[in-house]
């Protein structure tokens, strides 16, 4: 990519940020849209949405082209003005119900926080794409649930805040939210901001004319409002409940159908309250149905809490959530900006440092750290903006916690993780990070025993855990191939995974010129003895591969009494009287009995685990090896040298670090274990033989 192709592409992005939305005219906005034209109407031509027209009245203004044939010979009355506004009122009032990005911008004020003006509630880049997440669920009849992760001062509140009174405004009467807010003047400013919102709302958008509108207490309480007329006449019966986490108890916790909780990282738990229990006890009264919202919004604040936790498990496709979730970086938002003075001076500096690891002259990131965000999707301006504005700080956790540029920095809090996370970057593009082909699991006919191992194959079915395939085992006679190494998790929902990953060591044939890449990877939990059966059963269908066992869990517990290492280690041993080509690290021969005992298994030590984590790194520094799966980097990212030297994922009820163990054993046992893979004439049946994996690195 040259600095022409760098500039074209940055101006189309700006494009999209800028200049691509039209509210009024309906361009640029989600949901199904029809062009329309009303000859007479305030805006003659508009992208309106389809249900709009589904409006008996709408249908027939439409039909006639004007207001004014309409009246006249739609419904034979006398054209007038005041006929045509009040028309032309029921219009604007239908498309409103159907289209809320046009309701903001015609019937909401708020003031800019750059200029402090009063405008129409025009939406950003950032708040178009959270609108499409909601619109998205409602449009599909599903109950509104968001949880978003975001950078700050784009808005997000106020979006949440108003996306909520347009479902009371315009969809429901009586639908009673509650808004909490984790400190009590935050709750005061959303009280503000509903104040100036109605005080600059038309009459004539609710049905109550020329009349002006305020936010009024209901029944005398000083957190329940509802919608009145300067006179004090009701003219919506939903109430609208304000509160901080500090006195959630004043919320009104009956009949709710929507919910906005905000900043939610920074809740601050005490021994009589928690974030769960307050969440729950608004939560447990809303239903389950369509148009019903709730949504959390907050910053990152640490890898581990209540919010934290929310969003990954909305995130994990393997943790079943009623919610989704949106991350909102810094490179998004129109204030994190700077302006370039000459594109192409920036752009020839951008080339010309992408591939560094010391900063440019000037600056405190890397010149690779640039280019990261650059294909990550941001503007000149938005990289101007950060290198400065880093330049502020002796530190990146500020600037991760406030301008995050992904989900993982916005929530970590440590600064001393294993993996440099420009080469994990690399890493990524270079592998070119994707979905898998398909995502099957490994099934057999027989659940233990050598037939289990020889009728298994690939299938749908069996929940105890989803197998991954970004490519199938093929036909080529190739000796020391694959291996499958296995990272032992527990059994139940919320201990550590079982992870098995498949590298091909295909490339790494004398000649071929390639790299070791991951080909498959099941993550699950399921029981002891099943995983080590249906470990032998992928091995085998991966043309008999070698398969590496974990063994700290078996080796170390085994004797304890009651353990699964007890338990698992004695399956090892079985599952080796059926599979050859188990991984055996050590054999010793009885000198009077001449037996032979195999230690099978890779057994992670404080010394062995320094050894596969530092060969990890030298991988993904030197990006020796492909990895396809996103999972594995958000491990990576997360991964950390604590205080007292032990290495781990950062701590957090859903971090976790099996896959990158799994993947680090298999590298290093395929870099100084094996033999490199070479073509074989014929196949021959292998006779179980004791093979011990010596170091073959030299």
């Amino acid at each position: 990519m040259g600095k022409e192709a760098l500039i074209v592409e940055n101006r189309r992005r700006n494009r999209e940020i800028f200049n691509d939305f039209d509210p009024i005219r309906g361009e640029g906005v989600p949901g199904e849209r029809k062009r329309v034209v009303i000859e007479d109407f305030p805006v003659k031509e508009q992208l309106m949405p389809t249900a709009c027209l589904r409006n008996k009245l709408m249908k027939k203004v439409v039909k006639y082209g004007s207001i004014k044939r309409f009246i006249e010979e739609g419904i034979y009355e006398k054209y007038t003005e005041v006929l045509k506004f009040e028309i032309c009122a029921l219009l604007i009032r239908i498309r409103c119900k159907e289209d809320p990005a046009y309701a903001f911008v015609l019937c909401y004020k708020i003031y800019n926080k750059t200029t402090g003006q009063l405008m129409p509630f025009r939406l950003n880049y950032p708040q178009r794409l959270v609108l499409d997440k909601l619109e998205k669920m409602r449009l599909e009849r599903k109950p509104i649930r968001l949880i978003i992760l975001k950078a700050r001062q784009w808005g997000g509140s106020t979006l949440s805040q108003l996306y909520i009174k347009w479902m009371q405004d315009f969809r429901h009467d009586g639908w009673n939210a509650a808004i909490l807010a984790h400190v009590k003047d935050a709750s005061k400013r959303i009280k503000a901001m509903y104040n100036t919102a109605l005080s600059n709302q038309p009459g004539w958008s609710l049905g109550a004319g020329v009349q002006e509108l305020q936010f009024a207490p209901y029944e005398g309480s000083q957190n329940d409002f509802i919608v009145k007329t300067t006179r004090g006449e009701t003219v919506r019966t939903s109430v609208t409940s304000v509160a901080s986490f500090e006195n959630y108890d004043s919320l009104r916790s009956a009949d709710l159908k929507c919910a906005h909780y905000s900043e939610v990282a920074y809740w601050k738990d005490t021994p009589g309250k928690n974030s769960e229990e307050v969440m729950s006890s608004l939560d447990g009264g809303i239903p389950y149905i369509p148009d019903t919202i709730e949504i959390l919004e907050s910053s990152g604040r640490s890898a581990s809490g209540f919010f934290h936790d929310m969003y990954q498990e909305a995130k994990d496709e393997g943790i079943p959530s009623s919610y989704d979730y949106i991350f909102i970086p810094f490179y998004f938002i129109e204030n994190d900006r700077l302006e370039v003075e000459d594109e192409e001076e920036f752009a020839i500096w951008l080339l010309e440092n992408k591939d560094k690891s010391t900063p440019p002259e000037g600056w405190r990131k890397p010149g690779k750290f640039f280019w990261m965000l650059w294909m990550r999707g941001a503007t000149f301006e938005a990289i101007n903006w950060y290198r400065h504005r880093r330049n502020g700080f002796k530190s990146d956790t500020f600037l991760d916690t406030e301008a995050p540029y992904d989900d993982i920095v916005a929530f970590r809090s440590s600064g001393n993780l294993v993996f440099n996370m420009y080469s994990v970057e690399s890493l990524r593009l270079n592998s070119k990070q994707r979905d898998p082909i398909c995502i099957c699991n490994v099934l057999s006919k027989y659940e233990k025993g050598e037939r289990s191992i020889q009728s298994a194959y690939f299938g749908e079915g069996d929940d105890e855990g989803l197998l991954k395939v970004w490519a199938f085992p093929d036909i080529l006679n190739v000796s020391d191939r694959y291996v499958v190494s296995v990272d032992i998790g527990g059994r139940s929902q919320k201990s550590d995974y079982s992870v098995m990953t498949v590298i091909d060591r295909l490339g790494m044939m004398p000649g071929m010129g390639g790299k070791a890449k991951v080909v498959a990877r099941w993550r699950g939990h399921i029981r002891h003895d099943l995983l080590a059966w249906k470990a032998a059963q992928l091995a085998h269908l991966y043309k008999d591969a070698l398969l590496i066992f974990e063994s700290n869990t078996s080796d170390t517990e085994k004797g304890r009494v009651g353990t699964e290492g007890e338990h698992f280690g004695t399956m090892i041993e079985e599952v080796a009287d059926y599979y050859f080509n188990l991984y055996i690290r050590e054999s010793q021969v009885d000198e009077v009995t001449k037996k032979v005992t195999n230690k099978y298994g890779f057994h992670t030590n404080t010394l062995t685990k320094e050894q596969v984590i530092d060969n990890y790194i030298a991988y993904v520094d030197d990006q020796l090896y492909e990895e396809p799966d996103k999972m594995c980097f958000d491990e990576m990212t997360i991964y950390e040298r604590r205080e007292d030297g032990k290495m781990g994922n950062v701590p957090g009820p859903y971090n976790h670090d099996d896959i990158v163990m799994s993947t680090g054993i298999g590298l290093y046992v395929s870099q100084f274990k094996m033999r490199l893979p070479s073509f074989i004439k014929k196949r021959k049946k292998k006779e179980k033989e004791n093979i011990v994996y010596k170091d073959y690195s030299s």
